[in-house]
């Protein structure tokens, strides 16, 4: 039978591997690859009984402190094959990618399986000995490293820490356990600064191929960075990518980078010792541990009934989100739309599971850009009273962020003690950038998330330039600025039926004498067409209704100013719910029409 592989979670990731046991208790295993199209392994006819091979002996040298700890470990790694629980999920009939002769699909609703205490008994006995060994021979690197990873499975995290920083290893070795285990505390910050210290140390050959991230992005992004060698401009290039790729950009340190450094310190510590497989550690192991993570639990699946076997299922972190965005975005990301930094966006070279953010959902809000000289500002108002984990919790964190250009300056406006429901602003450069929004909660680990390209609206060698539409809620007098507005802005793009809706913007560069200019705010409704929406990326085409919402008037922009602020009050009481377009067009002589939109959607009550 094949060795398969399955890494679901409750969102995981499954391995599985076809084993036998034997009366006497020791493993016996066959591992075949799969055909190419994922049917049954080649090998003899149909029904053609394949006795497995048994596992050959090991023996170590116990009067030796690393023989010792290795015989433990190889007692502890039978007792759990011994004592797996059965597994909640089989492998579907297609994967979704092999790899070798594994195969990996990902499943959203397949549960964990829950260790048995025996188990977790073992566990503590092997690190009890792991622990005495390292206080014997501080410096031996696999007694210690071995240590770190049990301690690692086991989730003491902070022991782990202490384990590592007791380490004595030549080398890079120490001061690298030391950055996994912080990553795995979530202190990404000091991971990040200790793993770049643990790069300084390595050889430039040995720095480029764990650096290398080949293996996380698509054949087009693949080609572009195989071109460049090895140094400065190869190292700028991931870091640029591992920027760009990270959950959160409001949080410290770059997590989805140390993930990456954590995957390879752990391939290490996997090539140095047996793990739930036993069968060594190969290529095709290598590579589905650093797009996919390693294992968390392990279960007893089904397996061929011809050879008495039964297959070791691994579950993942879950759950696991895509790792690096598409080639396209990565390109230009002020140009991405929301829909392409979807979390499970087709097709997912690498996941990753931020633990930080076990539930991740859209957040509710509204942003708007306006000039400010060469700079720009951006707002954003939000709501997240609706969101379980995040309205109710205790705490919360928030950040608006844009960035722009080919490496990433981004201007952060960061919030330790967030309200549910708030207003946030952050200056940039007028152009277009890349903005996220985020509130998450670290208690819950719940994360919402707003994240795509804005550009001001289009206008090109013209005198007189508008800004984005910013939607407010009507109270008393019409705002005349950008704090006016805000205090007063919705904290989302939805509209409750029969409300009336104020709009806030701002013109740029009229004739400080004052000059006429003409205003029309439109309301028309969204239409698909052929599938579609009908928006614009450079060009919004607008299809009127037979009686939309519309207000017109001859303006005189402000005297003593070359920046006109401007609010409108509209009726929305004769339109049905559905999502509508609110456009703005300003006509001034000389120079073509400027337009500016915004979505918006009608809701009942």
């Amino acid at each position: 039978m094949p060795a398969v592989i399955s890494l679901p979670s409750s969102r995981l990731f499954r391995f599985t591997l076809t084993a036998t046991l034997c009366v006497a208790g020791t493993l016996h295993a066959q591992r075949r690859p799969m055909n190419p199209g994922g049917g049954p392994p080649r090998g003899g006819p149909p029904g053609e009984r394949v006795e497995p091979a048994p596992l050959p002996d090991i023996t170590y040298d116990t009067t030796t402190p690393e023989g010792a700890a290795r015989a433990a470990q190889r007692r502890f790694e039978l007792l759990r094959r011994n004592n797996l629980p059965t597994a909640h999920s089989s492998r579907p009939s297609n994967c979704d990618e092999q790899v070798g002769r594994w195969c990996y699909w990902y499943d959203e609703k397949a549960p964990k399986s829950i260790e048995l205490g025996v188990v977790s008994h073992g566990r503590d006995s092997l690190m009890r000995v792991l622990d005495s060994l390292a206080r014997i021979v501080p410096a031996n690197r696999w007694i210690v490293g071995q240590r770190i990873r049990y301690l690692a499975e086991a989730q003491r995290h902070d022991d782990a820490l202490n384990a590592a920083r007791a380490c004595q290893s030549d080398g890079w070795w120490c001061a690298g356990l030391v950055a996994f285990s912080q990553h795995m505390r979530g202190d990404y910050a000091a991971a990040d600064s200790g793993f770049r210290l643990v790069q300084s140390q390595m050889t430039e050959r040995e720095r480029c191929q764990w650096r290398d991230i080949s293996l996380l992005i698509d054949d087009d992004t693949r080609q572009e960075y195989r071109r460049l060698p090895c140094g400065a401009e190869r190292e700028a290039f991931e870091d640029r990518v591992w920027w760009y790729s990270r959950t959160l950009y409001g949080l410290r340190g770059n997590d989805s980078r140390t993930e990456w450094n954590a995957r390879q310190l752990m391939v290490r510590l996997y090539q140095d010792g047996p793990g739930a497989y036993q069968f060594g550690f190969d290529e095709d192991e290598r590579e589905l541990l650093l797009r996919f993570g390693w294992p968390r639990y392990w279960a007893r699946g089904g397996g061929d009934p011809r050879s008495g076997g039964f297959s070791i299922v691994t579950d993942e972190a879950s759950p696991a989100y895509r790792y690096i965005p598409a080639g396209n975005v990565l390109g230009n990301p002020a140009l991405s739309d929301s829909a392409q930094w979807r979390l499970h966006r087709p097709p997912v070279i690498g996941r990753y599971a931020p633990p930080y953010a076990r539930t991740l959902v859209a957040l509710e809000h509204q942003q708007a850009m306006f000039r400010r000289g060469d700079s720009a500002l951006l707002v954003m108002s939000y709501d997240v009273s609706g969101v379980k984990g995040l309205g109710d919790a205790a705490r919360r964190r928030a950040a608006l962020v844009v960035a722009q250009g080919e490496q990433p300056r981004p201007r952060i406006t960061a919030r330790d003690r967030a309200s549910v429901r708030d207003t946030m602003s952050v200056s940039g450069t007028w152009g277009p950038m890349l903005f996220s929004g985020e509130v998450w909660a670290p208690d819950s680990s719940v994360v919402a998330r707003a994240r795509y390209g804005v550009h001001p609206p289009y206008a090109v060698d013209t005198r007189v330039t508008v800004s984005d539409l910013l939607f407010y809620k009507p109270s008393g007098a019409s705002p005349s600025s950008v704090p006016e507005a805000l205090a007063l802005a919705l904290p989302t793009e939805r509209v409750v039926a029969g409300a009336p809706l104020g709009v806030y913007w701002e013109t740029y560069g009229t004739n400080p004498d004052g000059e006429q200019i003409g205003l029309t705010v439109t309301v028309v409704r969204e239409v698909e067409e052929g599938g579609f929406l009908r928006r614009k990326n450079e060009q919004l085409r607008l299809v009127r209704q037979a009686t939309p919402v519309s207000v017109s008037v001859n303006d005189l922009t402000m005297r003593g100013h070359t920046t006109s602020p401007r609010a409108v009050q509209l009726d929305l009481s004769t339109l049905k719910k559905g999502a509508y377009i609110v456009q703005l067009e300003i006509e001034v002589a000389g120079q073509y029409p400027l337009r500016a939109d915004h979505r918006i959607e009608i809701v009942e009550r």
